[in-house]
């Protein structure tokens, strides 16, 4: 058996063990799927608005292990007991389950493969059902992608199944809109680095189409990665305030196409692509002088500034059925200050590429505060947790510290040397866990001990892959 670059012993191990509990009739071939998480540098917020990101896939990862089944189903379990087994249909449209359940994603997954392959002319009844086992070792709702890395191993565990296959690209594109399906609006950062992650490099990412570059890392930067223990789970409540934001830049992208007279902007990414020399400061000006800084959520005075009428703004922006953005209508939309930190955050990522490969991680660190600062106040998506817990790794001798994920909780990354890395998480066991759960004195090594979960020193991984099982 040839094992592809990523697999460790460890995970080698927990694919024999699912493998066990996966049925798989006759002579049907075992597959294993490994996609890891992935912790992001640089570039928040700004992959749906088809501008650059620079993240690393880590060495934490999901593993699907699948062998196909005669009936047109799945059969879904999972390692951990906390989520319960499900069993659904194969169809052209697959119906989701309640929001929050863990299977959406794997559905999302599965949905994504059938769309794909019947514009191909592979049809439903031409796909074969599978029984499939997940366990998942990426902290879930920490800002890391755990469900990214879900539905990777998912979709490649069963085009492996049904013997499908694509380039690692198109594998990416095809599963970048998989968080639609649950009603989360994402970018295509999350899957793109899953799938193509290098060990030892972070991955300069563009969109429309995906284009990587590999950016090596110093041997001397150590990541450091730390959970604020505030919940900030995508497909839950988080999903509002993503959502909002994700309509507020499609409409800053609108009301700048505009004032430049360019054509078909819905984004801006395309403002920025037909804008050769441009630069943040200078874009933001020309909004500012286009539209008010906030514009009401019923779309009524954004419509009238775009010359358009309000339902079809309403339906390019919100979408139409299960999926529907539903905006707070008694919240202005902020269009000024997210189109500032885009295109600011955009111009630190081109930046950030150019001087971690050149190793000059001071520089780098304060992009990446710079990053931080931006997200807190123009995006508005940090909370007192994340801050406080960036402070704590500057203080501990960080170049640099910032949220990462979509915010709103969830984990910071810190870079720093190679050996400060244990001074940094000193200072965060110290300054942040420490004071978030004190606990009585005899509860101390207890608690020290649970606090090694939450906090750690990452690695750049390999991307996702799929391996063959012994049957016997």
């Amino acid at each position: 058996m040839s094992i592809p670059d990523g697999w460790d012993a460890g995970e080698l191990a927990r694919a024999a063990c699912l493998a066990a509990r996966v049925r798989a009739g006759g002579d049907a071939r075992i597959f294993a799927a490994r996609a890891p998480g992935r912790v992001n540098l640089i570039g928040e917020h700004t992959d749906y608005s088809g501008l650059p990101v620079l993240p690393v896939a880590i060495d934490r990862s999901t593993i699907v292990v699948a062998a196909a089944v005669t009936a047109a189903e799945i059969e879904l379990a999972n390692a951990d007991p906390r989520w319960s087994s499900r069993r659904f249909a194969i169809a052209r449209q697959i119906p989701s389950y309640e929001t929050g359940d863990w299977a959406n994603y794997v559905k999302a997954a599965i949905q994504g493969v059938i769309d794909h392959f019947s514009a191909r002319g592979i049809f439903t009844e031409n796909l074969r059902g599978a029984s499939m086992v997940v366990d998942g070792r990426v902290p879930p709702a920490a800002g890391l992608s755990s469900s990214a890395a879900l539905t990777v191993s998912t979709a490649m565990a069963f085009m492996a199944v049904n013997e499908l296959e694509l380039d690692p690209i198109e594998t990416a594109t095809m599963v970048a809109r998989s968080e639609w399906y649950v009603g989360t609006r994402a970018g295509g950062m999350d899957q793109a680095a899953s799938i193509l992650g290098r060990r030892d490099h972070a991955l300069f990412i563009e969109f429309d189409p995906i284009r990587v570059r590999a950016v090596k890392m110093p041997a001397n930067a150590a990541l450091v990665v730390a959970d604020s223990r505030e919940i900030a789970d995508k497909s839950g409540m988080v999903r509002a305030q993503y959502n909002r934001r994700v309509v507020e830049c499609a409409l800053a992208a609108r009301i700048l196409g505009r004032a430049l007279e360019l054509d078909g902007v819905t984004i801006l990414g395309d403002v920025v692509r037909a804008s050769p020399g441009w630069n943040a400061a200078e874009l933001v000006e020309k909004l500012a002088a286009a539209a008010p800084a906030r514009l009401g959520a019923d779309l009524k005075e954004a419509a009238s500034i775009l010359g358009v009428s309000q339902p079809a703004l309403d339906a390019e922006l919100l979408g139409r059925g299960p999926t529907r953005i539903a905006l707070d209508s008694s919240r202005p939309l902020e269009i000024l200050k997210r189109a500032r930190h885009v295109l600011g955050e955009t111009e630190r990522v081109i930046r950030a590429a150019d001087v971690l490969e050149a190793g000059r991680l001071d520089e780098m660190g304060k992009l990446m505060n710079a990053s931080h600062q931006s997200l807190a106040d123009d995006f508005e998506c940090s909370t007192e947790r994340l801050d406080a817990i960036v402070e704590c790794a500057r203080r501990g001798g960080a170049f640099g510290a910032r949220l990462t994920g979509a915010g709103f909780g969830g984990s910071i990354v810190a870079l720093c040397d190679v050996a400060s890395a244990d001074s940094v998480i000193e200072s965060i066991d110290r300054g942040y866990y420490a004071k978030l759960d004190p606990g009585a004195p005899s509860e101390k090594s207890e608690k020290s001990e649970k606090t090694k979960n939450f906090r750690a020193v990452l690695h750049a991984g390999a991307g996702a892959s799929v391996i063959d099982l012994p049957t016997a």
